[in-house]
């Protein structure tokens, strides 16, 4: 595990120095939120067959992202893993979820809400950019280190299988 913390550190510092920069990060803090990807999402669902019927669809997204964002909440309380902008830009905040890195919730929510959507209903593949574009957001502004992005990644995936047999589940007996 000290392996993945240095690589993860010298990862941090490259892009605090190389990529970093205020206004990207006050830009990304903005856009890289889950409220955005709804704005998109929300009239996708409503105008969308693929979704038919709502009742069923709607809610199998909404609880899955849901007991995904507890689990990741739960997994960051225990490992309690500094962020990058603590432990490399040496900034002082009070804030305790500054404390809390591991695993990275933008990445597992977005990536078991994509997986649902791609997976379950077939939308485009190119769905899955929204989450690789949440995960690198988040390395950016160095809220993230690689690792927390990939944990949140696998987390979200498994999530999004699970939510596509419990789908494919309800779909037998609806259908």
């Amino acid at each position: 595990m000290n392996w993945v913390s240095r690589l993860d550190e010298q990862a941090s510092i490259w892009i605090k120095v190389h990529l970093h920069h205020p206004r990207l990060s006050w830009m990304l803090s903005r856009v890289n939120r889950g409220e955005v990807l709804a704005l998109f999402l929300i009239p996708v669902l409503l105008l969308s067959e693929r979704y038919k019927p709502l009742y069923v669809s709607l809610p199998i997204i909404m609880i899955f992202a849901f007991v995904t964002d507890r689990l990741v909440l739960v997994l960051k309380k225990y490992f309690s893993r500094k962020r990058p902008l603590i432990s490399v830009m040496g900034k002082v905040d009070n804030n305790p979820d500054m404390k809390h890195s591991f695993p990275s919730a933008h990445s597992a929510n977005s990536l078991v809400v994509v997986t649902l959507l791609v997976l379950g209903f077939g939308e485009m593949p190119y769905f899955f950019l929204f989450s690789l574009f949440a995960g690198v957001g988040r390395l950016l502004t160095l809220h993230h280190f690689i690792s927390d992005i990939l944990g949140g990644w696998i987390i979200g995936f498994i999530m999004g299988l699970l939510g596509l047999f419990t789908l494919k589940m309800v779909q037998l007996f609806i259908v």
